[in-house]
């Protein structure tokens, strides 16, 4: 029998993941899901499992490098309305995995409550965010978190206490489960306040990282208490070019597509910015977007 007479969930072919990310680079999935709800997700997860078929779980898409060539078996979108609520519980908000970041932060703002507004500008999901902690200098989402539910490969549903989760500088112990829900402990404030504050980083990113064309937010992280910016800047690699793939002259940590740029040009130009500061520092950058191929 064919895929799609046995695939539990409605499917697409081929759909270009260059359109589902913040870069705009990047070749087809083979195949493309958007579960209903979360028995769908089980559903496909047990049965891509059976057939030893990869699935990858894509958010926003704002920290992926997807390969030219694209990707083989499933990419999934949790962006049904289950996966993609908010609600307030006494002092924590439960926010789905789907759920925009932006909406989180003007969803706390609106309730008074405080505590995510250095997430402002990061152009992600509340899943995403808390699989590579997320976060704007010393500040990471994986400080706000209480609990995770998450979905193993065999469809299980769990819960994990943000103690056992294993939270550090942009990284978690979620790379082997799909995030479902994130329950974060907040404060209580004046929305005028959080607002105030929320324009604040509103304004320093402006500033600190430029806009207009397209990227994945910071390439690298940041090793130790150095920064990769600052390192790469040091190399003189402002305005360095790969193809269409070019350093920002604003944010050295800041890959930009110029439209048209491949994710092999912005391959070529990682390694020559992880080679530069190797050679002129010692220090090896560790990629913090994820590669996908």
């Amino acid at each position: 029998m064919s895929l799609q007479q046995n695939c539990p969930v409605p499917y697409k072919k081929k759909v270009r993941l260059s359109r589902h990310t913040t870069f705009g680079i990047g070749g087809p999935a083979q195949f493309w899901a958007e579960p209903g709800d979360v028995s769908a997700l089980s559903d496909l997860v047990r049965w891509c499992r059976t057939r030893r078929m990869r699935i990858r779980v894509i958010g926003a898409g704002s920290n992926i490098l997807v390969a030219d060539r694209g990707v083989k078996g499933f990419v999934v979108k949790l962006n049904a309305p289950c996966f993609c609520g908010i609600a307030r519980v006494n002092g924590r908000v439960i926010a789905g995995a789907g759920a925009p970041l932006a909406r989180l932060i003007a969803f706390c703002a609106g309730a008074g409550l405080s505590g995510a507004e250095f997430l402002h500008g990061i152009p992600g999901t509340v899943g995403g965010a808390v699989v590579g902690n997320a976060g704007s200098g010393t500040l990471s989402i994986g400080d706000l978190v209480e609990f995770v539910v998450v979905m193993d490969y065999n469809g299980k549903i769990s819960k994990l206490e943000a103690k056992d989760i294993g939270f550090s500088y942009r990284r978690s112990g979620l790379d082997n489960v799909i995030v479902l829900q994130a329950c974060m402990r907040l404060s209580v404030c004046a929305p005028s306040v959080i607002r105030r504050r929320i324009a604040q980083y509103a304004r320093m990113r402006r500033l600190t990282q430029g806009s207009g064309w397209r990227s994945a937010g910071c390439c690298f992280k940041n090793p130790g208490s150095e920064s990769a910016g600052r390192l790469i800047d040091a190399c003189g690699l402002k305005g360095s070019r790969c193809g269409r793939a070019v350093v920002s002259r604003i944010h050295a940590n800041f890959i930009l597509n110029d439209g048209r740029a491949a994710a092999s040009d912005v391959r070529r130009l990682m390694r020559r910015i992880t080679s530069a500061v190797k050679k002129k520092f010692g220090i090896r950058l560790e990629p913090e977007i994820r590669i996908w191929q």
